[in-house]
């Protein structure tokens, strides 16, 4: 069923309560997407006892896999995990009627998965949504592909902590910026999984996977993720950069991308929804 009929609220299931999992269910608790009620919460790795407590207090259901919200009356479902939950989880989800909120948008970009899940979509009813994230521009891309896109590139810049351990390179001691990764979408979101969800994005957006161009940046003279979106065809051209704050219970994810969730929530529902 289509999450956008109006039947009263936008029932919503959470997978994944980390850092964004968790940012997002307090604001959803909190009124912050007015007309959506968070009915349960999946999680196999137990989550605070104050966050427990909370979900309680608002009569979540409090489940520990993602089968046990199969059968429960959600429209959407949030994953807020990793892209191996979203490979095992996400056809369930479609067959079931039930749209999915992707944030692991890295998964979507590996081999045939993201026709196929399109595909499942369109036969069950429901709808695949893809937040924007920590990035902006999107719009810009998707109407410039209609018009004749050629060229995309996405340049990361982080603080090394953010970029957890990478074999071979030293990140504890960098002195100076230090380009980590360069190469096409379609590898970087395999190399970096939980740092460049970003490229994922812009790349379905814009000219696919294989055709994007990333250039990862570890840079110990900042303190906050930097994204820089170039981009040039029949339209002409753009450059953006969107210089984020870290979310403040990870500083591998960008508060903007959390933010950009509940925006998502909220326009489900509107009547008037601003941007292509």
């Amino acid at each position: 069923m289509d999450p956008r009929e109006n039947s009263g609220c936008l029932r919503v299931g959470l997978i994944g309560l980390g850092s964004i999992g968790s940012y997002i269910a307090r604001s959803i608790m909190n009124g912050e997407a007015p007309g959506t009620t968070l009915i349960a919460a999946a999680d196999p790795i137990s989550p605070s006892q104050d966050l427990i407590q909370e979900l309680q207090d608002h009569s979540v259901t409090i489940v520990d896999s993602f089968s046990s919200l199969l059968n429960l009356p959600l429209k959407v479902v949030l994953e807020c995990a990793n892209q191996k939950v979203v490979q095992m989880c996400a056809a369930s989800f479609l067959s079931k009627g039930i749209s999915l909120i992707i944030m692991s948008i890295g998964a979507l970009i590996q081999d045939s998965f993201y026709s196929d899940l399109v595909t499942k979509a369109n036969e069950n009813g429901c709808r695949i949504y893809i937040p924007s994230g920590a990035v902006g521009g999107i719009d810009a891309l998707k109407a410039a592909r209609l018009s004749g896109l050629e060229e995309v590139t996405l340049t990361t810049r982080k603080p090394p902590r953010s970029l957890g351990k990478i074999e071979g390179i030293d990140l504890d001691h960098l002195i100076e910026p230090l380009v980590i990764y360069e190469g096409k979408a379609i590898e970087a979101v395999v190399r970096f999984p939980q740092n460049v969800n970003v490229a994922a994005t812009v790349s379905l957006a814009g000219v696919g996977p294989d055709r994007t161009s990333v250039r990862v940046i570890a840079d110990p003279t900042i303190d906050k993720n930097i994204h820089e979106i170039q981009a040039r065809g029949a339209f002409g051209s753009f450059s953006i950069r969107l210089t984020n704050n870290p979310s403040p219970q990870n500083p591998k994810t960008s508060l903007l991308a959390c933010s950009s969730v509940l925006s998502l929530l909220k326009t489900i529902q509107e009547t008037v929804q601003i941007g292509t």
